[in-house]
């Protein structure tokens, strides 16, 4: 079964809470250990999410300017 994907506000959220308790001075080293393994996992994910995310507004950008370019073509025609 495929585990469902995460939301990227989801794994922010997650990374807020991991940031908490790393601050905080009774969390243990392994503890440390294991959180900032997890956070990097994360903040990993979150870049791909961004830069998907900003290479469909780059792909929708360019069909906009494309769609200008047509309209202003078929209107000097």
């Amino acid at each position: 079964m495929k585990k469902k994907e995460e939301s990227f506000e989801s794994m922010l959220a997650r990374i807020d809470e991991i940031t908490s308790r790393l601050e905080d001075p009774d969390t243990t080293i392994d503890e440390g250990i294991r959180l900032f393994e997890e956070g990097v996992k994360l903040s990993a994910e979150c870049k791909k999410k961004l830069d998907e995310a900003s290479g469909k507004i780059t792909e929708l950008k360019g069909d906009l300017d494309n769609l200008k370019k047509s309209n202003f073509k078929a209107e000097q025609d």
